[in-house]
């Protein structure tokens, strides 16, 4: 059989083509003579060798290993086949699954109302933002979040960054609207950063983004610079009227518990004579009694011993004078004292 090659092609074809018909010829002749072929044991063992070869590394490439911050997402044919975590897996190698790994402990931000910058510069200005009395302040903010869910966060959301973005500053313009200008540039800060990460994670959380907010903070909040002295002067003011309650709470924190003191030793004191006083009036009547009873045995003898007592307890107490009754001219002045 003859076979015509190359005719009507240019050069360099012709001579690939030629050179192509000569090893086709030349192993046409290796299999018509089987003794060249005896020679050449390898020959027929070679390509399913290869091909084995081939298999086996093709079926490797599907170990895979997943980093102690990461999870990993298997698809089979586009569905979602199994989520892994750290360590060796195997899956079925491409095009039967694909394989998509995530870092799920890696922190990142994103700006609200600027775009973050690559190097330290300063503070950002932020967007424009209109309070509840009608008042402009600038505000920036940044949101700290990792991916919790990787399959969610790989196939419910497009462009994580810009998502996240758009509902915080959503949540921001909506929290803002309400409150006035004086509560958002002094004791609403703290109130602001929290309201737009509790309602942000709920839209994220609704729309199964597989994101958490771990924080929001405000970078910046400001307002034009012709009022920033007037609200300069009511913050100063607020911050002295805080010093004074606090100070004020500090003095009834230091005045309360001493007179309470002083009020309880009272008590005490009080409790104390009125105890007294009673086993006194107790002492008195069991006395009184004793008298009465041996009164009543002996009356003149107990009369006596009575009268001798009560002149034992006055008498040392008076000047004594004894005058002449007879003449009553000249008075004997005589004092008399105690033994």
């Amino acid at each position: 059989m003859t076979f015509l090659i190359g005719q009507g092609l240019p050069g360099d074809a012709r001579r690939d083509a030629d050179q192509a018909t000569t090893d086709t010829t030349h192993v046409i002749d290796l299999r018509s003579r089987p003794g060249l072929a005896r020679r050449l044991p390898g020959y027929r063992y070679w390509i399913p060798g290869t091909l084995v070869l081939l298999l086996a590394a093709y079926l490797a490439s599907g170990f895979y290993v997943v980093g102690a911050d990461e999870r990993a997402v298997v698809r089979r044919f586009g569905a979602i086949d199994a989520e892994v975590g750290p360590g060796m897996h195997y899956r079925l190698p491409w095009p039967v699954d694909r394989l998509d790994v995530v870092k799920t402990t890696s922190v990142m931000k994103v700006g609200v109302g600027f775009a973050i910058p690559a190097a330290e510069s300063a503070a950002p200005s932020g967007m424009e933002l209109l309070t509840g009395d009608t008042n402009i302040v600038n505000a920036a903010l940044i949101l700290q979040y990792i991916i919790r869910d990787p399959a969610e966060f790989l196939f419910q959301i497009d462009e994580p960054q810009a998502f996240v973005e758009a509902l915080a500053e959503g949540v921001l313009t909506e929290t803002v609207v309400g409150m006035s200008i004086d509560e958002v540039l002094t004791r609403g800060r703290v109130a602001v950063q929290e309201r737009v990460k509790a309602r942000t994670q709920e839209l994220l959380d609704a729309r199964h983004s597989g994101i958490r907010i771990v924080s929001a903070s405000i970078m910046a909040l400001s307002i034009d610079r012709s009022v920033v002295q007037a609200f300069q002067d009511v913050a100063d003011a607020m911050a002295d009227r805080e010093k004074v309650i606090n100070e004020a709470r500090a003095y009834a924190s230091n005045l309360i518990p001493k007179a309470r003191g002083e009020a309880r030793t009272r008590l005490s004191e009080a409790e104390a004579y009125k105890q007294q006083r009673v086993a006194d009036a107790i002492g008195e009547t069991s006395r009184f009694l004793a008298l009465q009873e041996q009164y009543e045995k002996g009356a003149d003898v107990t009369r006596t011993r009575l009268y001798l007592e009560a002149m034992e307890r006055i008498l040392p107490r008076l000047q004594l004078y004894i005058i002449d009754s007879n003449k009553g001219r000249v008075p004997l002045h005589l004092r008399v004292t105690g033994p």
